[in-house]
């Protein structure tokens, strides 16, 4: 790019600052008794039209506080000190009357009586409740009509990705819940560009163990955003549509009406842009779950694509519709119900080039892949929670989701030797079909006591999931060395498979003294999964020859019967888990094709220990270790060659053990409320034993066939590091952060045992700045890879990525906005054609129109330079593949947006982009 381009760039993103009269408000506090300077007094300012808080100071051994550069508006200082009454001034700034100096402010004593005055209480703004760590919103200031993802952008150590995902202190949100109900969704992906930030009273952040866990101490993050009363009435939505008059189009429908104790929403939504989900604001807003495009996976322990979503790549076609209503019904009867209906297709057109490292020989191979996909889904989800008595609650939560899915995938893979002549091709077909049901119900009974801290809960979860599909496999595979190896393949193949789980727990807690309680808990978990796939070979144009090689029936059996018991210890700073489960799991694996069974049973001891020492009221260290098994899937374990891609075939091995994990972390934080100065650092270590891994044949014609394999050794560990600087007050902060990792993983190459080591080092430098009509980031991302083999030293090769980026928004007068964000990403060292430098720019210019800004008209522009491009490289143990995949480039678009709500107010619409 040339210098002269960056530079036009830079000037884009750097607005003309107008010049303005500020107000200045200054003082000396001094101590009634002695009349001399009283240190550590809190004086706090408040603007009055919206509550919000705009500073706070406390006095040095001069007694002295000073609030600079303030808009002229009417303000509040508040003047407060542990000893002593507060006093309460009101500042009304005007051009001419805009400079305030408080010589000498004496507070009252705490048993003056005044009478008939308002005493505000402000807390921290931040603090911890026991284990929950809390943000008073309205201490942070936000510009007018700001949504709550604005407001989270502003906690320190909290921080929302472009995709929505939401991380504190560095860990990954699984659940998000509004005023603790799940009926606004777990999603974290859900970034709230609708929901007023007013109408946020605090943001909480804790701990919890995942309601299906079955390994342990399995505990994720949850944010709680608790509203203020009088967000939880009246109705609001918003109805928009954009186009660009020729191909892409978005349109939106978002209704709400709530209430105290009922809540009603409806949503449509339509596009054939990047935007294939709802923002996790408007899922949050209009109380739509699982309408973000990702779910749990149990498995890896972290959220992931459901299908629905894009992510970016390809050209998608989306339609999705709900409704959702919530009514407590009584005191004691609390009821929901919401039902969802999603449409999703996606082409996709993808380039991979691939490098193979064998102990004997070096090729490569180019791929070139195009997919068309269908997706459907009708998901209904109910609940119940009845109060028994002031003691007990009963909570009841069915779910009932159908699915359909179809796929056709066309492949073209050719084989270059090392001196670069083709060796062999392959032409791949793939069409498939798909139905899946899915039940699951929980039932949970809470039972508390009169006896403080004394409780019984009992949790039953059911799960029924069913799955067929047909499809059809056609594959030409040509070799040009030797014709006689040359063959084609004309299947067709049927699945069916099912699962039925029962997980039953029952936990108690007693109380032994003040300082220490005992837990005990026990749990049954059982579960029959049966997987049958067939496949049939074409004869004379008829697909009536079954293939005994990709045919199979198993089922795998497991009953675990666990017991496990804790000790508690709580006492001002100091709080202590210890505990240890132990743990009995027999598993069947029969084939039922050739009759043989494995039997298999498996004892498992899983301490754990968790330790909190409180320093302070703002700074906490933290400790943990835990223990976790995990279960091989039927696809690991089903002994039958999947030759959907036939030059990856996978076979599935019965003999797996269960997985066993030690999870070790560190963590420590800290915040200066008076400074808004924060850091904190995690360090985690994770070693597993007979991990799931896998062993790989490579032939000579560039073909593999992997199977799982339990190993041993397999560890991974990170550090991480943020932090936040304040430059100048509140208005320009500095954000850092820094996380290096390392991990260590086994498997076998052609019988040979392999060792993976990779090393990554990112590090993330912005520099923010934010005023009530003016927000500007600046800031940069560096990731440095080194892996390395231990049987495939040409592997060794670190590559690089370099990313800039580039943010501002700007309020313009006369109703108008202007938003713009560049991205700047720079690859390096990776194979050639792969290293690919590109600026995506994205622009938007807005206008506000009616008595209340209810229309809203805009313009965007996406990817200004139409340089979008998506790359990515993955590294195994003996092959490097790069990889580029289609998505939208450049496109422009007029947006047209009416917000309505029954207060009659301005409602603040962020989704332009």
């Amino acid at each position: 790019m040339k210098l002269k381009n960056v530079f036009l760039i830079l000037l884009i993103f750097i607005p003309f600052m107008s010049m303005s009269q500020n107000m200045n408000i200054s003082g000396n506090v001094h101590d009634t008794l002695v009349d001399q300077p009283l240190p550590n007094a809190l004086a706090t300012l408040i603007r009055i039209k919206d509550s919000v808080l705009l500073g706070f100071q406390r006095t040095g051994k001069d007694g002295n506080f000073a609030f600079k550069d303030l808009k002229l508006d009417t303000l509040q200082l508040i003047i407060s000190h542990p000893k002593f009454g507060e006093r309460e001034y009101y500042f009304f700034g005007r051009p001419d009357n805009a400079s305030f100096e408080l010589k000498r402010i004496f507070l009252p004593q705490k048993t003056e009586q005044i009478d008939e005055i308002t005493i505000f209480a402000y807390k921290d703004p931040i603090y911890y409740k026991g284990d929950t760590l809390v943000y008073v919103a309205d201490s942070f200031a936000t510009k007018p009509n700001a949504v709550v993802e604005d407001l989270l952008k502003k906690l320190p150590g909290i921080s929302v990705d472009k995709d929505g995902k939401i991380k504190s202190q560095g860990k990954e949100i699984s659940q998000v819940l509004v005023d603790g109900d799940e009926f606004f969704g777990a999603d974290p992906t859900m970034a709230t560009r609708n929901l007023a930030a007013k109408g946020v009273e605090s943001v909480q952040v804790y701990e919890k163990k995942r309601e299906d866990a079955t390994e342990g101490d399995e505990m994720i993050q949850v944010m709680d955003l608790k509203l203020k009363d009088e967000a939880k009435k009246g109705y609001f939505g918003k109805a928009s549509f954009a186009s660009d008059f020729r191909k892409f189009y978005e349109g939106e429908l978002l209704a709400n009406n709530f209430n105290k104790k009922q809540k009603i929403s409806a949503f449509v939504l339509t596009s054939n842009t990047m935007k294939s989900s709802l923002d996790w604001s408007d899922a949050y807003k209009y109380g739509l779950d699982n309408q973000t495009g990702y779910q749990y996976n149990s498995e890896t322990d972290g959220w992931e694509s459901d299908g629905s979503r894009n992510n970016g790549v390809g050209i998608p076609t989306t339609f999705k519709s709900g409704v959702y209503y919530v009514d407590q019904v009584s005191k004691k009867l609390k009821i929901g119900a919401n039902y969802a209906n999603t449409f999703n297709a996606l082409e996709t057109v993808e380039s991979n080039r691939s490098q193979y490292f064998l102990s004997d020989t070096t090729y490569f191979s180019t791929q070139e892949k195009v997919n068309r996909s269908k997706n459907e889904s009708h998901e209904l989800n109910l609940s119940i929670k009845y109060d028994i008595d002031s003691l007990t609650t009963l909570e009841i939560l069915p779910k009932l989701k159908i699915n359909k899915a179809s796929s056709v995938n066309n492949d073209q893979t050719d084989f270059i030797a090392e001196d670069n002549g083709l060796t062999r091709q392959t032409n791949v077909n793939n069409t498939n079909d798909a139905e899946g049901l899915n039940f699951k119900t929980r039932v949970g009974l809470t039972r508390k006591f009169k006896k403080e801290k004394r409780e019984l809960k009992i949790n039953n979860n059911f799960v029924y999931d069913k799955n067929t599909s047909e499809g059809t496999l056609y594959t030409k595979n040509s070799n040009f060395g030797n014709p006689l190896l040359s063959d084609t393949t004309d299947q067709k193949k049927s699945g069916n498979a099912s699962i039925i789980s029962n997980i039953f727990d029952i936990t108690y807690v007693e109380p032994l003294t003040k300082k220490f309680r005992l837990e005990m808990e026990y749990e049954l978990f059982n579960t029959v999964n049966d997987q049958e796939r067939k496949t049939f070979n074409a004869i004379n144009g008829q697909y009536t020859e079954l293939d005994s090689n990709y045919s199979n029936i198993f089922t795998t059996k497991k009953i675990q019967n666990r017991i496990g018991t804790s000790l508690i210890y709580e006492y001002k700073k100091h709080f202590l888990v210890t505990g240890i489960y132990v743990r009995n799991v027999q598993i069947e694996n029969s084939n039922e094709i050739s009759l043989n069974t494995i039997n298999q049973n498996v004892n498992s001891i899983l301490p754990r220990v968790r330790y909190r020492y409180k320093i302070s009221q703002n700074k906490r260290l933290q400790f943990g270790y835990n223990t976790s098994s995990r279960q091989p899937s039927i696809n690991q374990l089903q002994p039958v060659n999947d030759n959907s891609n036939p030059n990856r075939l996978v076979l599935g091995n019965p003999d797996l053990l269960p997985s066993y994990t030690h999870r070790t972390n560190v963590s420590y934080n800290s915040y200066k409320p008076i400074s808004g100065t924060y850091f904190g650092a995690s360090l985690n270590n994770n070693i597993t034993q007979n991990d799931f891994s896998t062993s790989v044949f490579y032939d000579a014609q560039g073909r593999s066939v992997t199977q799982s394999i339990n190993t041993s050794g397999n560890t991974s560990s990170n550090f991480y590091f943020w932090a936040g600087l304040p430059i100048y007050k509140q208005v320009l902060k500095l954000e850092s952060s820094l996380d290096l990792g390392y991990y260590q993983y086994k498997n076998y190459i052609n019988n040979q045992e392999n060792t993976t080591l990779s090393k990554y080092t990112r590090a993330g430098l912005a520099i923010n700045l934010e005023k009530d009509s003016l927000e500007i980031s600046l800031g940069g991302d560096l990731s440095y890879t080194l892996p390395s083999s231990k049987i495939n030293s040409a592997q060794n090769q670190a590559y690089l990525t370099q990313t800039y980026n580039a943010n501002f928004r700007w309020t313009l007068p006369y109703k108008f906005g202007i938003e713009s964000d560049a991205s700047y990403v720079i690859n390096s060292k990776r194979t050639e054609g792969y290293n690919i430098n590109y600026l995506i720019w994205n622009a938007c210019v807005t206008r506000a129109f009616g008595k209340i800004d209810s229309w809203i008209l805009g313009v965007t522009v996406n990817d200004i330079l139409n340089q979008n491009i998506n790359t990515n490289r993955n590294v195994s143990a003996v092959v490097t593949t790069d990889s580029k995949t289609n998505i939208i480039a450049r496109y422009f678009m007029v947006k047209l947006t009416y917000l309505f709500n029954s207060t009659k107010t301005k409602q603040q619409d962020d989704s332009h982009f």
